[in-house]
Formats: structure tokens, C-alpha cells, sequence
């Protein structure tokens, strides 16, 4: 009974695709130039012909156009493959240090062998577009390049790599660092390339992105709260005198003596005046929890369980408001990182895992 009814459906499913195909294709009967290229290439013009069997639609099938040519399309995703991967070989030998070092040595010129390969790398991505929007058109037609969220990523990263280029020919050694990093887009190129890629990263990331931020927001949640007991705890708590032998704040103040061991053996210690700060502790990163910000900062730095145990035994070595800190003088406050960490570190990375 089940297949039966699966059968039913199945077969409700085409007659109603069937039935959207009919209407979709009177239209066009009715309306010729909705179906031509910029309004002027229709779908007997052998160069759009040409062009449709080398791509795929962007959405769905042709009507009325040629389809896409086994051999011809192969072959044309094989010469994209080849141009982005060769792209990305040349960036990874041309570095800055070597640009640097080729410059010093050939001094400023335009032309270079990394630029022209870029150049060349970079317009079979143009040439690609261009095939794709003869062959369906840009924004108007049925099949429009605009039409897939593909080709709206290849469009940015096309256009990202063509501002390099023309900024690369033009200055030499390019505008900015910016316009030099849109070169790095090249490699997005692989996912809207290889089908394997692309339909991964469409399940992961474009139609798994509302679970994505639902466990985002559990997160936040989660810390939240944790932050403002922090706040309330430890503000004003963790602070600490460069100056190990000062007892507080209060005598946290002039100058002392540092003493550095130097590397020859026999010689005495170097030693200079360095002035005492009360300032924040700083054992991996520098944190507090003296504003709500600070505190909900440190706490999404540590749920990943990087650099946690430093932040614990900074509030586990307090004595008091304005006083130097101590090894083990509070070791009750690692309590609070204990059962944060088990809840987030457990449940938290869990739920973006799974």
C-alpha cells in the first residue's frame, strides 16, 4: 500500500512539473524575445548553440535549447580545473617574500611571469562567464546566470580576481594588500567546480545554516550567564603587579630592578629599571572580568578548551581586592571553569559537531 501510494505521488510530482514545463514553454512560444540573449541571440544562433553545449542551465532544463554536449562540457570543466588549480600553484611559489626578492633583483617592472600567469588564469574565468550568459542569458531570460547561487559566486569571485589582475598590471606590485588578498577567492572556485564539493557545502552549510545558528544561539545563551556570574565574582579580582615582590596595589608604583641572565656563562646578570603596572593578567591572552564584554570575551575564547587552564589559575592565585596574587590562594574558584567547561566544552562543541 505504501509503494502504491509513493507510486501516486511520484506520478503527481511529474504531472505537475510536467504541467509548469507546458506553461513555461507557451509563454515563450508568446513572448520570443524573453528567450533571447540580450534580447537578440535566440536559440538557433549557432554561437549560443555552441555556448549551451559547453555549460549547464542554471536552473533546471533547456526548453527550447541545445543540451549540454557529455564530451564538450567534460572537457571545458577539465580547462577550469586546470586554470584554478594552476592558479593556485603559481600564488603558492610566487609569494611575497619571493615578489620581494624578484623585484629587488629585476626592479620594478610590469609583465612579471607571475602576473601574466595570473592574467592568463584569470580570463578563462571571464571567458567562462561570458559562455554562460550567451548560452542563457544574464538576469531576463528563463535560464539566467543570475538564477543560481553558483554563478552569483562565481560572479564575486570573478570579479575579485579580475581587480587583482588589473591592479597587478597596472601598479606594480599591485594597489593594496586588499585588492592583492582577492587573489585567495581563486580556491573558492573548487567547490562551484567539483560536484562532490558543491553538494557538500550546499548541505552543510547553505541548507544546514538555520541549525547552524540555533546552536549558535544556544551558545550564546549558555555563556551569557556564565559571563555576568563572572562579572559578579571576579571583577577587580584579577589584577596583578609586574613586580612579583610588591604586595598590592599600594606599593605597585616607581620603578624596580629586572634582571636578565645573559647567554655567556661567568658573566653577571644584566639588570635595568622597568616601571611596576597594575594592569590585567596576561598568562596567554590578555583578559578580565571587570566588564560584562571582557568576561563574555574570555569565556568564548575558552570553551573551545584553548588556554582554559591558564585563565583558572589566575583566579585560583586570589587574595583580594588591590592585592598581588598568590599560587593556590583560592583554589574554590576553579569550580566555576570546571563545570563551564564540562557543560560547553561537552555539550556545546557537540552540537556544531553533529
Amino acid at each position: 500500500m505504501l509503494a502504491t501510494i509513493n507510486n501516486e505521488a511520484t506520478a503527481a510530482e511529474d504531472d505537475a512539473l510536467d504541467e509548469r514545463k507546458a506553461v513555461k514553454a507557451d509563454f515563450i512560444r508568446n513572448h520570443p524575445t524573453y528567450d533571447r540573449t540580450f534580447w537578440v541571440l535566440s536559440q538557433k544562433n549557432p554561437v549560443r548553440t555552441f555556448c549551451q553545449k559547453l555549460v549547464r542551465p542554471a536552473g533546471g532544463e533547456r526548453i527550447r535549447g541545445a543540451r549540454p554536449s557529455t564530451i564538450a562540457h567534460t572537457i571545458f570543466q577539465f580547462v577550469l580545473l586546470v586554470a584554478i588549480v594552476g592558479g593556485i600553484v603559481v600564488e603558492s611559489n610566487a609569494t611575497p617574500l619571493y615578489r620581494r626578492e624578484f623585484y629587488a633583483e629585476h626592479g620594478p617592472m610590469r609583465g612579471s611571469w607571475f602576473d601574466i600567469a595570473e592574467s592568463v588564469f584569470g580570463l578563462t574565468l571571464v571567458v567562462e562567464f561570458i559562455i554562460k550568459i550567451i548560452a542563457d542569458g544574464f538576469l531576463f531570460t528563463p535560464n539566467a546566470y543570475v538564477r543560481s547561487i553558483w554563478n552569483v559566486l562565481d560572479f564575486f569571485i570573478m570579479a575579485g580576481i579580475v581587480v587583482n589582475v588589473v591592479t597587478g598590471l597596472v601598479f606594480v606590485g599591485g594597489l593594496s594588500r586588499f585588492t592583492r588578498s582577492l587573489k585567495a577567492l581563486r580556491a573558492l572556485k573548487l567547490i562551484t567546480l567539483i560536484e562532490m564539493m558543491r553538494s557538500t557545502f550546499e548541505s552543510l552549510i547553505i541548507s544546514g545554516i538555520t541549525r547552524i545558528l540555533d546552536a549558535a544561539m544556544l551558545a550564546m545563551l549558555y555563556m551569557i550567564p556564565y559571563a555576568v556570574w563572572g562579572l559578579n565574582i571576579f571583577a577587580g579580582l584579577t589584577n596583578a603587579c609586574n613586580d612579583n615582590n610588591a604586595s598590592g596595589m599600594s606599593d605597585c608604583i616607581n620603578e624596580y630592578e629586572n634582571s636578565v641572565v645573559t647567554s655567556n656563562a661567568g658573566n653577571p646578570a644584566l639588570t635595568f629599571p622597568v616601571p611596576r603596572v597594575w594592569t590585567n593578567p596576561s598568562p596567554s591572552t590578555t583578559f578580565s572580568f571587570d566588564t560584562f564584554r571582557a568576561s563574555l570575551l574570555i569565556l568564548f575564547e575558552i570553551v573551545s578548551l584553548e588556554g582554559w587552564i591558564d585563565v583558572m589559575n589566575v583566579v585560583t592565585s586570589i587574595t583580594g581586592p588591590n592585592l598581588q596574587p598568590q599560587t593556590n590562594a583560592s583554589q574554590v574558584n576553579a569550580i566555576f571553569f570546571v563545570v563551564y567547561n564540562l557543560l560547553g566544552g561537552v555539550v556545546i562543541l557537540t552540537l556544531f559537531v553533529r
